[in-house]
């Protein structure tokens, strides 16, 4: 099979949760810092923004299938300097979140290998900025380009390149098309184990959902925090089991390439 071995799906999950259990600092705590600094940070943006009043009539017009009261809704809201300011104000808030989430990611790779990285570890990759930029904007643009075959190819393009993250923390001096070559070597004949793997989360996630969908109702300040809570415990769990997921498909790849080197036994 050429090194591809399935990896035990609950062997992992099982290995996170005592992660969850005995990592230094907290791993909630870790998780909280995360989602402070990129949820909290989001909301508190847009509440100084002139955007949510907008956005919730936009809503209302779309749920009563006024499709053009939303559009002049849209329109209005990014005309003039006003649109300009939010729109880069969004720009710059989203590429900060994802610097911090590739900063998140490394922190989980941390922990699985026994490194007991810090809080610092989520704002380590600020140096490597562009690298991500650059790498998210591939990524994006790669899947649409399958997409507009059919959804099936872009889906699994996104899988070819989830571990394009993984390996440009691993070696931050690896090109960005390189990183992008090794995800689809190591993907090769994984994508749809990992597709399990994701949908092995999902009766977590709706239950996150459920529970954030009902506090929505009470207020949309309790539904934000209703969702950190529980994302104290998805996302560590969640990163923590694909972060063992990369180190076990990339011990397989190294294993067998160095099968392939050694020189054959007579």
């Amino acid at each position: 099979m050429n090194g591809v071995y399935p990896i035990d799906r609950k062997f992992l999950k099982g290995r996170s949760k005592e992660w969850m259990r005995t990592a230094v600092p907290a791993a909630w705590l870790v998780a909280l810092v995360y989602l402070l600094a990129t949820t909290l940070v989001s909301e508190l943006v847009q509440a100084f923004l002139p955007v949510q009043r907008p956005m919730a009539e936009v809503e209302g017009a779309i749920a009563a299938g006024n499709a053009y009261q939303a559009q002049y809704i849209l329109q209005s809201m990014f005309q003039g300097s006003q649109g300009v300011i939010i729109i880069f104000v969004m720009v710059l808030l989203g590429l900060y979140s994802t610097i911090v989430n590739y900063g998140y990611v490394s922190y989980s790779m941390g922990v699985v290998r026994g490194q007991d990285p810090g809080y610092g570890e989520l704002f380590s990759r600020f140096y490597m900025a562009g690298k991500i930029i650059l790498a998210e904007v591939l990524a994006y643009l790669f899947i649409f380009l399958w997409s507009l075959l059919l959804v099936i190819p872009g889906l699994i393009a996104s899988y070819r390149y989830r571990m394009v993250p993984y390996i440009l923390l691993d070696d931050p001096d690896c090109p960005v098309m390189e990183a992008f070559r090794r995800s689809k070597a190591l993907m090769h004949g994984r994508k749809w184990e990992l597709f399990l793997l994701d949908y092995s989360f999902i009766l977590w996630l709706l239950g996150a959902s459920i529970l954030t969908g009902a506090a929505g109702a009470i207020a949309y300040p309790v539904s934000v925090v209703v969702s950190i809570a529980c994302n104290l415990f998805l996302v560590p769990y969640q990163q923590f089991t694909f972060s063992q997921w990369y180190n076990a498909i990339r011990g397989q790849a190294q294993a067998a390439q160095e099968q392939q080197q050694q020189p054959p036994q007579y």
